[in-house]
């Protein structure tokens, strides 16, 4: 999950610089303005297809992720009922019994 938020406030830095690059652009020269124009436009295409990629590794892996979730409580649950069998077995175990 922590890739996942690193990647949204990276394309949140994005529009933010975006957003600041476009007020720049307003008060800019003829030739500045359009210079600055076009890289705003190539940096809102980058931005947009970073967005698509991490939809589709979303939507790819959410599944995969809520599954891997599931088998990690499960294996957890498992290993504490271990936990609770070897300690009622060892020294003092009679006085543990339910």
């Amino acid at each position: 999950m922590a890739i996942r938020n690193e990647a949204e406030q990276l394309i949140k830095d994005l529009r933010n610089k975006i957003d600041e690059l476009i007020e720049k652009a307003k008060d800019a020269s003829g030739d500045v303005r359009e210079e600055m124009e076009e890289t705003i436009e190539k940096l809102k295409i980058q931005r947009d297809k970073l967005e698509e990629k991490m939809d589709d590794f979303r939507i790819k892996n959410e599944p995969k992720i809520e599954e891997a979730k599931h088998h990690l409580k499960n294996a957890l649950d498992e290993i504490s009922k271990a936990f609770e069998k070897m300690f009622r077995k060892g020294p003092g175990a009679e006085e543990m019994k339910d």
